[in-house]
């Protein structure tokens, strides 16, 4: 990908790993904000509303955030591809996790709607 170069993002994490440097995570946030973004771009993202893409940003940013010290360079030398999969894992969550709520919504109204002279 153009958007991000794989080698300089390795090094970024193993130079945070290694210092903890602010400097440096704000680095490391600034491309995972950017992965997150331009998988929006992809088609299957691109009818959600900009509010929602937020929520989607926010939530693999986050992720990415807290996955940080789980890349293993030693096993692999493509972070790109680990925090790509992190960043669709997490938007599968979001998905899921509003489901749920539409779920329980549907609930609520039909709890709502229901009539009791029927039973």
């Amino acid at each position: 990908m153009n958007y991000v170069n794989n080698k300089e993002f390795l090094n970024l994490i193993i130079e945070y790993k290694k210092s903890k440097d602010r400097k440096v995570y704000n680095k490391l946030g600034k491309i995972f904000i950017l992965i997150a973004e331009n998988i929006l771009n992809k088609p299957s993202f691109i009818n959600y509303t900009q509010d929602r893409k937020d929520e989607m940003v926010s939530e693999a940013t986050l992720d990415m955030c807290r996955y940080i010290t789980l890349f293993d360079e030693n096993k692999s030398k493509n972070p790109f591809g680990y925090y790509t999969r992190t960043t669709y894992n997490a938007f599968n969550r979001y998905f899921n996790k509003q489901k749920r709520i539409n779920d329980t919504f549907i609930s609520l109204s039909f709890i709502e709607n229901f009539d009791e002279g029927v039973m």
